[in-house]
């Protein structure tokens, strides 16, 4: 076939529209990386005249950021591990079992997904208020999994979905169990889904702030959205923050999320090219 070459005018416009969008999603970047590394730091982009690693000491021995680093890692990687084992074994429930008005139940899923966070937050927690789950892992994880489920169930639902049944019938033969033919055989084929709600409910983990301020008070047990709520609240009622600290935490913060996403990202890009199946 023939290629059809862009006018010099038309190519030029589209570079410049391509180098302003970026310019402008990597600004923010820029200002963080700088000021990280400046004890000068403001609220305009410049490059530190003496580059200094004085923000990063600051935020271990005023901060106590290592301890709520490793909150956050604890508190995200469960709630990861958690949401993949569920959405395995509830998709995987969705797409074998036969239901009356499955696809009913599948959209319900589904719709539960379009509710405000905002407008739950008071129902969840006198919840865990009720449950004794404020103040502890254990509550923040379950609602941290529970806010991704819907979603993730429904997308890994179309993803069984694509797996032929008759594997699966022919390791029944061989002498497998439904689990071990699930996890032997199913599960593998699976994998991008799995990549997809791995990545997501990390990163939903990882930055959600909201549930975190209303169910933690306990210093020991905050997280990093709370610690960066907390240091922006006190910097002299939001009028002199000390800018060089927020950026230091926000690029210790951003290594997890860029190792998270650079491990998985062939599998979530798989699954996200394939995830418009069994629409």
């Amino acid at each position: 076939m023939t290629r059809i070459r862009a006018h010099p005018i038309e190519w030029t416009l589209i570079h410049l529209a391509f180098l302003a969008v970026s310019a402008f999603f990597l600004a923010p970047f820029l200002w963080l990386f700088g000021a990280a590394f400046d004890e000068g730091a403001t609220a305009y982009i410049h490059w530190p005249a003496s580059p200094t690693f004085g923000n990063f000491v600051r935020i271990f021995t005023e901060h106590d950021f290592g301890r709520v680093l490793g909150n956050s890692v604890f508190v995200a990687v469960t709630t990861m591990t958690l949401v993949v084992v569920t959405v395995s074994l509830a998709g995987y429930s969705l797409s074998r079992i036969d239901l009356r008005r499955k696809d009913w139940i599948t959209y319900g899923v589904l719709l539960l997904q379009t509710m405000p966070l905002s407008a739950t937050m008071v129902p969840i927690y006198g919840l865990a208020r009720q449950l004794g789950l404020r103040n502890s892992y254990v509550g923040l994880i379950l609602i941290h999994a529970a806010i991704e489920l819907p979603f993730l169930v429904w997308l890994m639902k179309g993803f069984f979905d694509s797996v032929p049944k008759q594997l699966e019938e022919a390791s029944w033969l061989d002498g497998r169990t439904k689990l071990r033919a699930l996890v032997e055989i199913v599960v593998p084929l699976a994998r991008p889904g799995l990549g997809i709600a791995a990545g997501f409910s990390f990163l939903s983990a990882w930055a959600e702030v909201l549930m975190v301020i209303i169910l933690i008070d306990q210093q020991e047990l905050k997280t990093v959205p709370l610690a960066f709520y907390e240091a922006m609240r006190t910097q002299g009622g939001y009028t002199e923050v000390q800018y060089g600290v927020i950026a230091a935490m926000a690029v210790l913060y951003l290594l997890p999320v860029m190792a998270v996403f650079f491990g998985a990202r062939r599998l979530m890009v798989r699954g996200l090219m394939n995830s418009t199946r069994g629409l």
